[in-house]
């Protein structure tokens, strides 16, 4: 809570020593003590205007609150303005920053020219992911002497958006023109690809001449080209589990490494020509249908940034975006526990209809803190259902995203009724070249 005014260790030192001396001067009737006495009251009281005076005309404006995902500098900028005709002293701003690693977090602004605005950086670390509200600073000043603080409480509202960290992520397998990227930052066909007629779009720099559609470019005023159907369009699905009860404690809990590994999906083919899907589980159920990569992205970011556990289960979300995927999606389920028996079975559902499924599972024990003198072993928390068509694999905080999502799970794609199915190895693949 902001105080008005309060004095300081020295304030009380220097106020009771006044007082002090002053009864020695009344008592001993010497005049050196009464000297001394109203020498440090004098001073005190001099002092205490000086400070009640120190935040008087201040004006504070935010500036524009930048974003940042976890783990990187955020800048929060204040425009301060002192309109009077005397220079100012330094003064503390102090602020709750609940995504900051110092919190509250203080910063001191230097002397400030008479008449004159300036702009003062505050560069944060952020390590909390989310969308904060920020409402009030509070600004403290005092005397030169240093007797005594004021405090002041000025209400700013902002909103601050911290996203979750993302890690690159390349050979992920997901189609043979995984390497080409999108010039205009949203996902096309490439020019005769197929023998499939799709449209016309406009030029672009990679496609043939011999593509050109002459007729819709007269029509609009630029090159367009005839665009043809992939054999295999990319498409990509992200199913993410966050369910209240398989969450491990702590700062880099088994969510967080998910939530990341989402991220970093999403963030890799929004560069990609593919479209993406995405659901979650938490506190209430998430669903976003396939849509261009580059235009999901954002609206993915923003979700994993807000994300928090709860009780829906994942099964129960992407049932209906099962039926919108096209059967050649490539499936990344992101779980806490590769024990629901309800989860493995929508996932071999999405195995037969011909999906490419690559589970990978981050379980509570595997990411809890292990007691002193105990190792906690990952081995012990694989789970005992087996499969005859999919097998998930176990993540472990100290396997890096690249690493992990480049591990194949060891998976059989049905060409025949499910009861038909041979059982497959039960050891993961090992990572792509």
């Amino acid at each position: 809570m902001a105080r008005f005014i309060w004095p300081t260790t020295r304030g009380w030192v220097l106020a009771l020593s006044g007082i002090i001396w002053l009864l020695v001067a009344m008592v001993n009737h010497t005049l050196i003590a009464l000297l001394i006495a109203w020498t440090a009251i004098g001073l005190t009281i001099a002092s205490l205007i000086s400070a009640l005076f120190s935040l008087h005309g201040f004006r504070v404006k935010r500036g524009p609150a930048d974003q940042a995902t976890a783990g990187q500098i955020i800048n929060l900028s204040l425009t301060i303005e002192n309109p009077k005709w005397r220079r100012r002293q330094a003064i503390a701003v102090e602020e709750e920053l609940p995504f900051a690693l110092e919190n509250p977090h203080r910063a001191l602004i230097p002397p400030i020219s008479r008449r004159s605005s300036q702009s003062f950086d505050r560069p944060v670390l952020a390590i909390r992911r989310g969308d904060f509200k920020l409402n009030a600073i509070t600004l403290r000043g005092g005397d030169p002497a240093g007797l005594f603080y004021r405090e002041t409480t000025i209400e700013l509202p902002a909103s601050v958006i911290i996203y979750p960290p993302i890690e690159p992520v390349s050979d992920l397998l997901l189609h043979q023109h995984e390497a080409t990227q999108a010039t205009t930052g949203d996902p096309i066909s490439a020019a005769g690809t197929s023998q499939d007629f799709f449209g016309v779009r406009e030029y672009n720099h990679a496609d043939g001449m011999r593509y050109i559609h002459w007729r819709s470019s007269a029509k609009f005023g630029k090159f367009m080209v005839k665009e043809f159907e992939r054999n295999a369009v990319m498409s990509v699905a992200v199913l993410l589990d966050a369910h209240e009860q398989q969450v491990s404690d702590g700062s880099w809990s088994n969510l967080e490494y998910l939530i990341r590994a989402a991220a970093s999906l999403s963030y890799h083919c929004s560069g990609l020509y593919c479209s993406f899907a995405f659901a979650a589980g938490g506190t209430w159920p998430t669903v976003f249908m396939p849509k261009p990569a580059s235009q999901a992205h954002p609206q993915v970011m923003y979700t994993l940034a807000t994300l928090t556990p709860g009780n829906v289960h994942l099964h129960t979300v992407f049932e209906d975006l099962g039926r919108a995927l096209p059967g050649n999606t490539v499936v990344f389920c992101l779980s806490l526990s590769a024990d629901s028996l309800h989860l493995r079975t929508a996932l071999e559902t999405l195995v037969e209809q011909g999906m490419d499924v690559r589970w990978y599972y981050a379980s509570k024990k595997a990411f809890s803190q292990p007691k002193r003198g105990r190792r906690v072993d990952a081995a012990s928390s694989t789970p005992h259902q087996a499969s005859a068509i999919l097998t998930p694999i176990q993540l472990t905080p100290d396997m890096s995203l690249a690493q992990a999502l480049t591990i194949s799970p060891g998976l059989r794609r049905p060409t025949a009724p499910p009861d038909t199915l041979a059982r497959p190895v039960a050891t993961a693949a090992q990572p792509h070249a």
